[in-house]
């Protein structure tokens, strides 16, 4: 079958920037957006996608998304990972009525965007993570890129699984289609995906506009799909409407939603045919994220206050990651200090203040886990090791700090530069900060 051209090419449209520079559109990369094309192109020697809006006749130069589309050109982006407007690009000898577009980087490969995670297990283009701690990174990295937009006095009004692109190995992200990006609060183009808006919206007949607490309500049911991957309103109750037509998926999505695993009403719960991965992705998630996503999305569909924002996400996600460990059969779980059947043998942990960390070999222990620190939530700063000729687990320390640790055996307190080892085993203390704030890991039994 032969290359879709697109009517860029097919029709020689001229386009160039503002400042009337030309740009050479060289094929078309997918017409199958709902706003417009996206092209390869090339400006100034360099290769760009190029966004053309052609499928809504309002979007025009001079409207609405024109004019946010400017904006943003004209604005710094929030961080690397947003692939950001980058320069406004029209019809040559714009006038009112004509079509616009903007150039933005290209997506390099390896990231698949995040609706290829959610397709069926059967579907030979479903991706997977290569483990679950990197789909745990995917998830901080998806609510830390929203803080610093909502940071920048902006919010993204349509948060859906279009948005997203995902390194599959290590969980990087990257926000794609970022042009509905506006001012928190200020009127915008859209109104937010079918099963993603935040309910306010619908039941305001559509007047009320996307905010930052909608943005909240959005990325729970980003977050909820990233790990379960089926939709957290979808279950039971559905199987009591033939036809799901918009008028009924708006009133399970948005008017009268319930959540699949809500305590306190069983109505919705998962089913073979509606969500057929959450009970059993559900059960092993640690009692924490269950709980930060059951406020989310029960106390969180009414209330606003109650949605959790980016930096509970990024605590209680990397709480959990804590206690995530890889055993010698390749097999991933998570340790529950609490239950001792969860604690593999050997495995030990660590106490550092509130938080508690599994010791095993090849683990990776974080920033934000000694410090504290929720920017530093993909900051490596140790590993543990076995070592076959003592026979016990090793930490080394990766960060650039001098740490000391105390050997209970015989009270002696040992420097540990970088990239050097000391045993841990019930009873060793590792002191990472000796100035206020002082920090000291404890080693703990496991079982």
């Amino acid at each position: 079958m032969a290359k879709k051209l697109g009517e860029l090419v097919e029709k020689n449209v001229t386009v160039v920037t503002v400042r009337n520079e030309p740009i050479k559109i060289n094929y078309l990369i997918s017409d199958s957006g709902g706003q417009g094309d996206v092209y390869h192109a090339t400006y100034r020697n360099h290769n760009y996608a190029l966004k053309w809006y052609n499928k809504n006749s309002e979007d025009v130069i001079g409207s609405d998304q024109y004019n946010t589309i400017k904006r943003l050109t004209e604005m710094s982006s929030p961080g690397d990972e947003f692939v950001w407007p980058q320069v406004l690009v029209t019809e040559s000898n714009p006038a009112p009525g004509k079509l616009f577009g903007y150039l933005m980087e290209l997506i390099p490969s390896g990231y698949p965007e995040m609706k290829d995670y959610l397709r069926n297990s059967k579907d030979d283009k479903q991706v997977k993570f290569n483990s679950y701690n990197s789909m745990l990174m995917a998830g901080m990295n998806i609510a830390s890129a929203m803080q610093k937009l909502h940071l920048k006095g902006l919010s993204y009004k349509d948060l859906n699984p279009n948005n997203f692109a995902m390194n599959p190995e290590n969980g990087k992200v990257l926000v794609i289609d970022n042009d509905n990006v506006s001012v928190d609060g200020g009127k915008c183009t859209v109104k937010g995906m079918k099963g993603y808006m935040a309910p306010e919206i619908p039941r305001s007949r559509y007047q009320a506009d996307p905010s930052r607490t909608t943005d909240f309500f959005s990325l729970a049911i980003i977050l909820y799909r990233l790990f379960f991957i089926d939709h957290p309103m979808e279950g039971k109750r559905w199987e009591g409407y033939p036809m799901h037509t918009d008028k009924v998926e708006e009133y399970l999505y948005a008017i009268e939603p319930v959540f699949h695993f809500d305590i306190n009403n069983d109505s919705n719960r998962p089913t073979e045919y509606f969500a057929p991965n959450a009970v059993s992705r559900w059960a092993p998630m640690p009692i924490e994220v269950k709980e930060l996503f059951m406020q989310a999305l029960t106390e969180g569909i009414d209330n606003p206050a109650k949605r959790p924002p980016e930096n509970a996400w990024i605590r209680t996600i990397s709480a959990v990651r804590d206690r995530l460990i890889r055993l010698p059969n390749g097999r991933e779980q998570f340790v529950n200090f609490e239950d001792k059947r969860s604690i593999p043998a050997r495995c030990i942990g660590m106490k550092i203040n509130n938080a508690q960390i599994a010791l095993y070999p090849s683990k990776g222990i974080y920033d934000i886990s000694v410090t504290g620190n929720l920017h530093n939530y993909d900051k490596l700063v140790a590993g543990i090791v076995y070592d076959k000729a003592s026979g016990r687990f090793m930490i080394r320390n990766l960060s650039g700090k001098v740490w000391k640790g105390y050997n209970p055996e015989d009270g002696s307190l040992t420097d540990i530069a970088k990239n050097q080892q000391f045993p841990v085993y019930p009873g060793v203390q590792i002191m990472f900060q000796s100035e206020r704030p002082k920090i000291v890991g404890k080693i703990i039994e496991g079982r």
